[in-house]
């Protein structure tokens, strides 16, 4: 019986041995000393049934299967020596705790091993590590374990999950677990809390000296690293701890509920404090919002303290509450420090708890973005809340947006100090004046040194009013505030102030701006009005908008275009502003609309007015803003009465305009004029009608057809008595030295030097030598130098000087005739040359006189567009389109041209053509005989030197002169005409010389002959040349080489070298091309002065 006993003794000894007792765990038991040891493995199949043991690891253990405890009691895995490591084979193998109590991990360093605990208690892990792989969902996952003791451990690269929830059976006793983190260090890890047990038990969670830091190794980049979702029964504390991440991280507090809550007696409370904790270098630091989908249930109430906290160089905000979905939850913040942080958001906290967020010695410092900003949020001041150093853009300290309210008590006390808001508000800003309210009266509120970009450098929107029982106790009596604007008005732009009685009407026309100045004007913090800014809104008679634009506070104009298709009527706009009410404040603004004025049309399909018919061509544009019209040179636009003065905003309807090319003194270039002031379009000094005269203060010079001043109004007795001497020297130079026709030398180089007058600007070179120039002048009967002959002369006068001198010197001839008839001494003086003389000033004066007549007949016909008529044209003098044709003072110039011609040119060119026909053919006639006997000394003369069958020599040369004279007079532009000119020209030197050669001589002396085919065949020379030469008078292959020379010796700039070659053609006005190719003495007074096209002597 006895040796039974002990076998069964025996045997429940070995068959309780693998449930209680010591064990020894090492991959190497060879080198353990401890008996029994074994590899993990060993154990790892009957875990389960090791109750009441302990395990001692030693050394190094490698797990390559799962390690699961169940249902186990009183296991403890506790490392031995230092440090003893436990390494996981595969990222899947895991230790698993379930439906245990009592379990102890201790002294442990986990590599790359999760670990899941579940409906377990009394769970203690310390002093261990853990070291795991990213790759695992879950690192460390605790579900349902309650009064779980985590301390003194270190989490790497680890997700810790937390979860509680609902019973599977529900219970109407209300238990008490925990949860402990005391001294734990997560070093870029996540930890996930979610307590969502409802109201079935209730759980107390610690966080004590808990440190999170996170480095740029972390791989869950963005999200929160510490996430806390509440839907139950609780009370978290968190003390003493410290949570810092990096960009994309924030400490999240989030409640939520997505369940229904087990049966409870009355409306527990569930309270997270944080204390003496740091958040920092996060996105967003602490984060408390509520889920987004469903509201929370008030069966329980939340309350959350934050005390003695730092938070403080996160990127966004520091700290950051959205109420939008938290109900029955009051946050109270005390004794805390916001410094650095992007800004402070409290958004969407405004239930019907007026104080569901209080503030207790808060400091807001050194933020970015506005110290604290109140988006629809209800707070309270309990104690102090200080703001320094704080920058944003509306609001620098506080931003109060929105219907927030801030609900001051009557212990607070407010700071703003040094804050800058860069547009309004650099202390406070608020939406409205009713956005604080006071509890009490004269609380404190100090406001030193903040400041604002535009407006409410202190206080912006906050202002006593009736609604207000209470004001603050201002430390510093005088601050800067403002509102949004509560008046608008309109005002003096130079004072600032506004107009009480405004009767300004202005008139517009359709397409221009109405234009007007106001200023917003809202309360200071006394209510006193203050310019702001705002948005001004202009609405038409029935309400509706037609256009807004923003305006600073200061009197701002505001420009607005109605558009409109209808003139002759007034109308009337309001100008509107809408309060921080809702109220909308507005003034009127009438005004009325006239016709379009001169040149102008209304265009009804865009409601202004455009280019009227009369105007608008191919690049002609209209501005009715301004008036102006533009076009882009070589064109005149005018009224055809320029000599009566308007505004450019009249609206005569019997306006005529002219509308027509102009290549004379028009600009080349692009311009832009009203029609009052048309002389803009024109150049060197010109204006009025098609700039046909010179402009006021400017007098046409002799010489040339420029417009110059006139500095002496007596220096025309000067010239006078100057010519006259002039006249008489000319006549006894002529006589002593026996220059006259007769001689048979003077006919080709008379006719060389008017060709090459009247195509100077074609063909001559650029510097041609002035001495030879004043020659060919003085040859012409031209001065050949400009001077200012009398103040205000003008083309009318000067074409009766240019018929008055040659008139001149043809009396003094014959006067001297007459006198030698009369007196002997005198004929034996002048012996036989008087007649020649005189025969020589006739054909000197021709070329002139012809010139004259044709510039006097010269007509031009000009489009007139009248508003009240029909399309009619209208005959203009060219030389002056001021004056008109054949009317006024130029029909008497009209008609002496016409004389001049009857009673010189024509009998004086017939009768030096026609002279052989007439003595052979008309001599026998008595009456002719008679007739011809008075002017056969004269036309002896010219004839003398011819052989007798060519004796109508002399006349051919004047015809010959006419087609070249005429083309030259009538052309508009040298440059444009020139090979014309030249063609012509040549034609008529090639019959010339034709003729010359077929004749075999006209002249009686070979050296007659000689000497005029070397003048015409100089003259072909030089249209030549002018065919080869460049705009420069120059041959294309010497430019370089004379650009070259020039350098050399400092005589040109180096705009004349080689690359100027490439120089492209370009429109010069007449003035220009003669400057370019002829220079003046006056050159040096006058600034670019033009020639006539018709006139250039």
């Amino acid at each position: 019986m006895s040796l039974l006993l002990v076998v069964v003794l025996l045997f429940f000894s070995s068959s309780c041995s693998a449930s209680s007792g010591q064990y020894y765990v090492s991959d190497d038991c060879s080198s353990v000393t401890q008996s029994p040891c074994n590899p993990l493995s060993v154990y790892a199949a009957d875990m389960s049934r090791s109750n009441n043991t302990i395990f001692y690891f030693i050394g190094t253990t490698t797990i390559n299967d799962d390690v699961i405890m169940t249902a186990v009691t009183n296991v403890t895995l506790l490392g031995l020596d230092q440090f003893p490591s436990v390494y996981c084979n595969k990222s899947s193998n895991s230790i698993s705790v379930h439906k245990s109590t009592h379990v102890t991990i201790s002294n442990l360093s986990f590599s790359y091993c999760a670990m899941r605990i579940g409906s377990s208690n009394n769970i203690t892990i310390t002093n261990s590590t853990l070291d795991l792989d990213l790759d695992i969902s879950e690192h460390l996952n605790i579900y349902n374990a309650f009064d779980v003791k985590v301390s003194s451990s270190i989490f790497t690269n680890a997700y810790v999950v937390i979860t509680y929830s609902d019973f599977e059976v529900c219970t109407n006793e209300l238990h008490n677990y925990s949860l402990t983190m005391t001294d734990v260090t997560l070093k870029d890890s996540r930890l996930d809390l979610y307590v969502k047990q409802h109201t079935s038990y209730n759980v107390s969670v610690i966080f004590d000296h808990v440190e999170y830091s996170f480095g740029n190794s972390f791989n869950y980049a963005r999200g929160n690293i510490l996430t806390l979702f509440f839907e139950g029964l609780f009370h978290f504390f968190i003390t003493n701890s410290s949570f810092c991440g990096i960009h994309g991280h924030s400490f999240n507090i989030q409640f939520a509920e997505t369940g229904l809550s087990s049966t409870h007696h009355g409306t527990p409370n569930s309270t997270i404090v944080i204390e003496d904790s740091q958040f920092y270098n996060m996105e967003q630091g602490l984060k408390i919002n509520g889920n987004r989908h469903i509201h929370l249930s008030e069966t329980v109430k939340y309350h959350v303290i934050i005390k003695s906290c730092l938070i403080y160089d996160n990127i966004k905000e520091g700290l950051f509450i959205d109420g939008e979905f938290l109900r029955s939850t009051q946050i109270d913040i005390i004794d805390t420090k916001l410094i650095g942080n992007g800004g402070n958001k409290i958004i969407r906290v405004a239930n019907c708890i007026l104080d569901s967020i209080s503030l207790s010695d808060v400091t807001v410092a050194n933020s970015t973005s506005t110290g604290l900003t109140l988006l629809n949020s209800f707070v309270r001041v309990m104690n102090n809340l200080i703001f320094k150093n704080n920058t944003g853009i509306v609001g620098g300290g506080l931003a109060i947006n929105d219907s927030s309210r801030l609900i001051v008590s009557s212990s607070a006390n407010l700071e703003f100090i040094d804050n800058h808001a860069s547009y309004k508000g650099g202390g406070i800003y608020a939406k409205a004046y009713y956005s604080i309210i006071l509890n009490a009266p004269n609380i404190p509120l100090t406001l030193i040194n903040s400041s604002a970009g535009l407006v409410g450098g202190d206080l912006y929107g906050y202002y006593r009013s009736n609604v207000h029982y209470y004001k603050f106790n201002l430390t510093k009596p005088h601050i800067s505030s403002t509102s949004d604007a509560e008046n608008i008005c309109f005002c003096d732009p130079h004072t600032n102030k506004c107009l009480a009685n405004y009767g300004y009407r202005p008139i517009i026309y359709p397409g221009q701006a109405l234009k007007f100045n106001v200023v917003l004007l809202g309360f200071n913090y006394s209510k006193s009005q203050t310019p702001t800014d705002g948005t001004v809104k202009i609405l038409n008679n029935t309400s509706s908008l037609l256009y807004q634009t923003y305006i600073p506070n200061t009197c701002s104009l505001i420009q607005y275009t109605p558009k409109l298709n209808q003139t002759g009527y007034e109308s009337y706009l309001k100008l509107a502003y809408s309060t921080s009410l809702s109220m909308t404040t507005s003034i009127n603004f009438n005004f009325a609309v006239n016709e379009c004025p001169i040149g102008f049309r209304i265009d009804k399909s865009q409601g202004f007015c455009t280019c009227s018919q009369s105007v608008s061509r191919e690049n002609v544009t209209c501005d009715i803003t301004s008036l102006n019209i533009a076009h882009n040179g070589l064109l005149w636009i005018g009224t055809y009465h320029t000599s009566t003065p308007f505004n450019a905003n009249a609206t005569n309807p019997n306006a005529c305009i002219i509308n027509e090319d102009c290549l004379l003194y028009c600009s080349p270039n692009p311009v832009t004029f009203k029609l009052n002031d048309t002389d803009t379009q024109c150049v060197d000094n010109r204006g009025h009608r098609m700039c046909g005269s010179c402009t006021e203060g400017y007098s046409l010079l002799m010489g040339s057809n420029k417009c110059g001043h006139c500095h002496d109004n007596y220096t025309m007795i000067a010239w006078i008595a100057l010519f006259a001497v002039m006249g008489v020297l000319l006549v006894v130079l002529l006589i002593a030295l026996n220059l006259t026709v007769s001689v048979g030398t003077l006919n080709g180089l008379l006719f060389y030097a008017n060709i090459i007058k009247l195509y100077e600007p074609v063909f001559s070179r650029k510097g041609a030598l002035p001495v030879l120039s004043q020659v060919i002048s003085w040859i012409n009967l031209d001065f050949g130098f400009e001077i200012c002959f009398y103040n205000g002369m003008d083309s009318y006068a000067k074409q009766w000087l240019q018929f008055a001198f040659p008139l001149y010197l043809w009396i003094i001839i014959i006067i001297i005739i007459q006198l030698s008839k009369r007196y002997g001494k005198i004929s034996r003086l002048m012996g036989s040359h008087a007649v020649p003389v005189l025969s020589t000033l006739f054909l000197l004066s021709y070329t002139k006189l012809v010139r004259t007549i044709v510039i006097v007949l010269h007509k031009r016909e000009v489009t007139v567009h009248c508003t009240n008529e029909s399309v009619r044209s209208v005959s203009l003098w060219y030389e002056d389109p001021n004056i008109e044709y054949t009317k006024g003072k130029h029909a008497g110039l009209f008609g002496f041209a016409l004389l001049v011609s009857v009673v010189f040119v024509i009998p004086y060119t017939l009768f030096l053509l026609l002279n052989h026909f007439y003595e052979r053919y008309y001599s026998n006639f008595k009456v002719f005989r008679k007739f011809y006997s008075r002017f056969k000394p004269i036309i002896d003369a010219y004839s003398g030197p011819m052989k007798d069958e060519y004796r109508f020599w002399p006349g051919l040369l004047l015809v010959a002169r006419i087609p070249v004279l005429l083309s030259v007079t009538l052309v508009d532009s040298f440059i444009q005409s020139k090979h014309f000119l030249l063609f012509i020209l040549l034609t008529v030197l090639v019959i010339v010389l034709s003729l010359s050669h077929c004749f075999g001589g006209v002249y009686k002396k070979r050296m007659n002959n000689v000497l005029e085919a070397w003048f015409l065949f100089m003259l072909c020379t030089m249209v030549g040349l002018s065919v080869a030469l460049n705009e420069d008078g120059e041959l294309p292959h010497m430019k370089c080489c004379d650009a070259s020379i020039k350098k050399l010796f400092k005589k040109q700039d180096k705009e004349d070298d080689c690359p100027l070659l490439e120089t492209t053609e370009s429109h010069l006005t007449v003035d220009q091309q003669i400057r370019e190719i002829v220079p003046s003495s006056t050159d040096v007074r006058l600034s670019k002065p033009r020639e006539s096209v018709v006139d250039l002597f």
